[in-house]
């Protein structure tokens, strides 16, 4: 089932976390699967990073699937490593272990 492609840009940090969390909360709402792209986020913090954990949770209570539409790159990446996701010495992001989020 091709999921529905939930697309972020700007700011995903706190003084938007509200918005966001409403946005993301509405797709996974209206369809079974979702995939997040906020590969045009100009900046990002630990409140989207709370969002996406909030959306893993929310779809595995009501069986549906939320993943990242790609690999974690550019300002996600640094900011999963931030948030003690990833590490230098294991670079790949452990996220999909944590939260059971993977790349589409």
């Amino acid at each position: 089932d091709t999921p529905y492609v939930l697309s972020l840009t700007g700011s995903l940090t706190t003084p938007r976390a509200e918005a966001i969390h409403s946005e993301a909360l509405a797709a996974l709402s209206g369809h079974p699967n979702v995939a997040i792209d906020c590969s045009n986020a100009s900046e990002m913090d630990v409140a989207f990073i709370q969002i996406l954990v909030a959306a893993n949770r929310f779809a595995s209570k009501f069986g549906k699937t939320v993943a990242l539409a790609s690999p974690p790159v550019g300002i996600l990446a640094e900011t999963l490593r931030r948030c003690g996701f990833s590490s230098p010495k294991r670079p790949t992001t452990v996220l999909g272990e944590v939260l059971s989020l993977s790349s589409t």
